[in-house]
């Protein structure tokens, strides 16, 4: 092997390697993007269990109650409750 060939498989593998670090530092900011949405998601969905369980209390507790009229009051004002706190809109 002669020196120029040497020289030329040292840029080749010098270029091999400035690719092989720009691709880890783009899958790092990618890891780091995903590890954030994956945090927000799991705030969110913490919320959405804690919303479900209201819900389905709500639900039991209408049960209980005989007067159909008195069950919708309560079930609108769960659901009136929820929407103030969620800021969302919740047909009801």
């Amino acid at each position: 092997m002669t020196i120029n060939e040497i020289i030329q498989q040292n840029e080749e593998l010098q270029l091999r390697y400035a690719k092989a670090i720009d691709t880890i530092t783009k899958l790092q900011n990618k890891i780091a993007r995903l590890e954030k949405e994956n945090k927000e998601l799991l705030e969110e969905n913490k919320k959405l269990k804690k919303y479900n369980n209201i819900l389905m209390r709500a639900i039991e507790i209408a049960l209980q109650i005989k007067d159909y009229n008195a069950q919708t009051r309560h079930l609108q004002l769960v659901l009136q409750k929820i929407k103030e706190e969620t800021g969302e809109f919740i047909k009801g």
